[in-house]
Parts: structure tokens; sequence; C-alpha cells
């Protein structure tokens, strides 16, 4: 007998349903990037030249004649939705001994693993692109450590003030790594503008600080990973860490819309988007297999559009 295809794998829709709305907690990276469904694996997408859009044309039209016409040019970069998939082994053993209360616990168990790993190789991978000071239109350090003599509302209003300058688009969301996000809001400063001076030793919230900021979101990063290699002692580490990105995505998702950047996400029929499989029982080595995975490809179609606030803890 032949090996499945993707259209003959079984997918558990309840698993499914799960992971569709899964986010581990302290995990960003599915919401920094608007995400466009598209119909092929490889393509091309638009890119538009913003000067010939903001440029003023003459609208005026004489009696009798047409309207003026006007062009823009138009050109084109590539995406690929790689495959990101994982699987682990629902063995035969571990079902048998499980008392009859615990036997979905078994595949619910590895199906909610399986989905962190991959979440967290997706926050891994986003983290790593957009906190590179060659993927946004410009970085700067900061003159002070925010958990010092820092002033980070400076700091933020510098970032929003650039990429409104550069672009004529005001940013309207924010990142901060975890660490970033614990000094902001102890900041005295802001603090007291939220709260005022006798704050009563208040702390604010992201909405809190988004309204300050007149931005629609602030998202903390909060996900940590192990840096030790497999059969070492532990090593936790932030992924974000001290962290500050500012910059510009449209509300709703389209490739027509200038952003920073986008997920492009390949869930033509019959291929998982996000999805759990339930391979069939392999009697050779005793156990279903449970595999979760999906196509996808991160790109940055902006960088101007991003301003990269570097290592706010650390003063320059």
């Amino acid at each position: 007998m032949g090996s499945a295809i993707g259209r003959d794998l079984h997918i558990d829709a309840v698993l499914s349903q799960m992971a569709m709305g899964y986010r581990p907690e302290g995990f960003i990276a599915d919401m920094i990037f608007p995400t466009v469904s598209v119909q092929k694996q490889s393509d091309l997408y638009l890119v538009f030249d913003r000067g010939d859009r903001m440029r003023v044309e003459d609208t005026t039209r004489a009696p009798g004649t047409p309207a003026r016409r006007v062009t823009e040019a138009v050109g084109s970069a590539t995406y690929f939705a790689r495959n990101y998939a994982l699987a682990g082994a629902a063995v035969l053993e571990d079902k048998v001994n499980a008392d009859p209360m615990q036997l979905a616990n078994i595949v619910n168990g590895k199906a909610t693993f399986l989905l962190d790993k991959l979440m967290l190789d997706w926050e891994w991978r986003v983290a790593r692109m957009v906190t590179s000071g060659t993927n946004v239109g410009s970085s700067s350090a900061v003159a002070s450590a925010w958990n010092g003599a820092g002033v980070p509302l400076n700091n933020i209003n510098t970032a929003i003030d650039n990429v409104q300058g550069a672009n004529g688009v005001r940013p309207n969301r924010i990142v901060m790594g975890i660490n970033a996000w614990k000094s902001f809001r102890r900041d005295s400063t802001v603090r007291n503008l939220i709260f005022g001076t006798n704050n009563g030793g208040g702390y604010p919230n992201t909405k809190q600080a988004a309204s300050l900021f007149d931005v629609d979101d602030i998202l903390i990063g909060g996900a940590y990973q192990n840096t030790g290699q497999e059969g070492v002692a532990e090593s936790l580490a932030s992924i974000w860490n001290d962290q500050v990105l500012v910059y510009y995505a449209p509300p709703a998702p389209t490739i027509e819309k200038p952003s920073f950047g986008y997920n492009f996400r390949w869930a033509a029929a019959g291929l998982p988007n996000m999805q759990v499989e339930r391979h069939p029982y392999d009697s050779k080595i005793k156990a279903e297999l449970i595999e979760a995975g999906y196509y996808q490809d991160e790109k940055i179609t902006g960088a101007s559009y991003g301003f990269l606030l570097k290592s706010v803890n650390s003063s320059t």
C-alpha cells in the first residue's frame, strides 16, 4: 500500500479546534504580523511605491474632457511557505497502563506539547527577525537604561515620530520584551501620567499604556527558551528580553496595504493549517503518531515602518 497523502490523513476535529485558538502564555508571534491566506506555496506579492501613493495630483477636470489618468509603480517580491511540523508518539504501553479516565489525556497531552514547541519556534523566528537592526527602518540604543535613570516615554515618542516622519503613517503597535515592560511600567513618570502624582503604588497595564501613546496595541513578549543543549542543565532566557519595537500594521490583513510585515499562510484544501493529525496505529512501533503543523512564511514587507529600541535596560 502506498503512503498516505495529505488529503488522506485524519484531522482530529476536536484537537484541531483547540490548536487554532491555542497560545501559550507570553507568546505573541501570531499577533505581531497580520496573517494573509495564500493559495500557492510560493508566489509573488505586490510592493507599492509609497511616493506615487502620497503625491498630490491635479484632480480638476475641464468640461468635456476625460479625467486625468494616474499610474503607480508596482514591484513584487517572493514568499515561500515552509512546512513547520512536529510529531509525537502515543505509545501502546502508556495507553494500557493508563486509567480509563486518563486515556484521552495521553493524546491531548501530546497535542499540547507539539503545539507548545511549534509556537516556541514561531516566537523565536519572529523575535530574531524583528529585533535585528537590519530589518527595521531605524534602530537606536538608549542613552540611559530604563531600569535606571532612563526616559522611556521620550524614547518611545522619538521612535513613533521617526516612523511617522519617514512614512507619513503613524505607528499603531508596540512590542516590548518582558524585561523592557517591567522597567517601563515601574517608571515614576509613566505612573504619574497615568495615575496622577498620588498614584497609591499602582502600575499600568497594557491598555493604559497603549492609551498613553495613542496606539492600538502594546504586546508583551513574555516567552522564555531553554538555551541549554539536550542533556545539559536547563538555562532559561527571555526570547524578547529588553527589546522594544514600534511599528505600523494595518487593522485588517490585506497584501494591498503597507505593513511592517505579514505572515503568508498557505492553507489550501487538504493541508494542515495549525491542525492536529492522528496517524493510524503502527504495529511496528506499537504507537499512534500525533502530528501538528502548518505552512507559513513570515516576511518583513516594509522595513521603514518599524523602529527598534535596542536593549533598553543597557545604556550607551
